[in-house]
């Protein structure tokens, strides 16, 4: 074993010391170009850098920031940013729970059908005594 200096661990926080840095941490804000362009910034970036030195751009992307907020209701911007978030599966997987579903289906309609034809003789036999 070698004699070198032993590490010290730190021990672990607590909740309250957790949240007592929390506090004293500053929340992130979000750069103007980002609120601007929202999820199509990248391309605009060096664009914004250059129209953002001057005050009639800044006005006109405020002004087209508002307009796009009428156009486009928030229900239609929250859910773009919904399906951004979505994991979607892989082909295999949908393959198999879309066999899964379409069995799932077949024999339940199965079950339904023969309880409904079951049902059907039961009710003429002893309604209608055939």
């Amino acid at each position: 074993m070698a004699d070198g200096p032993k590490r010290k661990l730190r021990p672990a926080q607590t909740i309250r010391e957790k949240s007592e840095t929390a506090k004293t941490e500053k929340p992130k804000k979000k750069s103007r170009r980002s609120v601007i362009y929202g999820s199509i910034k990248k391309p605009f970036q060096k664009l914004g850098k250059f129209l953002n030195q001057y005050k009639a751009f800044r006005i006109i992307a405020k002004v087209l920031r508002f307009i796009g907020r009428i156009i486009v209701p928030a229900y239609l911007r929250n859910s773009w940013k919904e399906i951004k978030l979505v994991t979607w599966p892989s082909r295999r997987e949908t393959y198999r729970l879309t066999v899964a579903v379409i069995g799932f289906a077949i024999i339940i309609g199965a079950v339904v059908a023969s309880l409904d034809y079951g049902l059907t003789r039961l009710f003429r036999i002893i309604i209608l005594g055939h």
